[in-house]
């Protein structure tokens, strides 16, 4: 990926991660570095030119704010730019006049990131540690791209190993650190390749003190 771009004499050239400049030509393009992504769709239960309801959604408020709405009304597919949202409703820019939308209107909502910035996929901070082989997330986390990495930050209030829980259809448990304990108070840091159809989980091997900092980011991600 692109980490430096320059123009010289007309001509794009761009900086590999060995430091080389490249033209910028058919066979050398400049990297992708911005990828549209889909992060949650639904079907509408209501709404109006300027709002999308959604009853079966539990959204925080304003989490959607700037974000693309895509909707599909008798069979045209509208774009709008979401301006704020309650818990089950969003707000946008409004749809041409006599446009609106409607139960069963099916949707979709995206963002525009970028692939050099890291996606937060979950965060624990000074809580109490769960029993021993008990996941970490209430939920697996999955990549929004794929393949990636996901970078592990922690530092735990007692020693232990760290373990993935990879489920593809099965779970799996992946000892990190080279299966070595963690040192009490330390912070560690581990990068884990994952991909479409991996959900990740997390376990430690002792109890009866605090997760003080636990951070899990996606990191390095591909353009589809």
């Amino acid at each position: 990926m692109a980490e430096i771009r320059q123009i010289v004499n007309s001509h794009t050239y761009w900086q590999t991660a060995a430091g080389i400049w490249v033209p910028a030509t058919p066979t050398t393009p400049l990297p992708v570095t911005m990828q549209e992504i889909g992060l949650d769709s639904g079907v509408a239960t209501g709404g109006s030119d300027t709002t999308l309801v959604d009853t079966a959604k539990d959204w925080e408020v304003d989490m959607w704010a700037d974000a693309i709405l895509e909707v599909d009304i008798d069979g045209v597919e509208y774009h709008r730019t979401i301006t704020v949202n309650a818990d089950d409703t969003l707000t946008f820019n409004a749809l041409p006049a006599g446009v609106v939308v409607s139960a069963g209107d099916t949707y979709s909502i995206r963002r525009v990131v970028s692939l050099l910035s890291p996606l937060a996929k979950a965060a624990i901070f000074n809580q109490a540690l769960p029993a021993i082989g008990v996941n970490w997330l209430g939920a697996d986390i999955t990549p929004t791209n794929s393949p990636s990495y996901l970078r592990i930050y922690l530092t735990v209030a007692i020693a232990g190993t760290l373990s993935v829980v990879r489920t593809v259809g099965v779970p799996v448990v992946e000892q990190l650190n080279h299966g070595v304990a963690l040192v009490t108070n330390c912070a560690y840091m581990f990068d884990v390749e994952w991909r479409t159809g991996d959900g990740l989980n997390f376990r430690y091997s002792a109890t009866g003190a605090n997760i003080l900092v636990f951070r899990a980011d996606e990191i390095g991600a591909a353009a589809a």
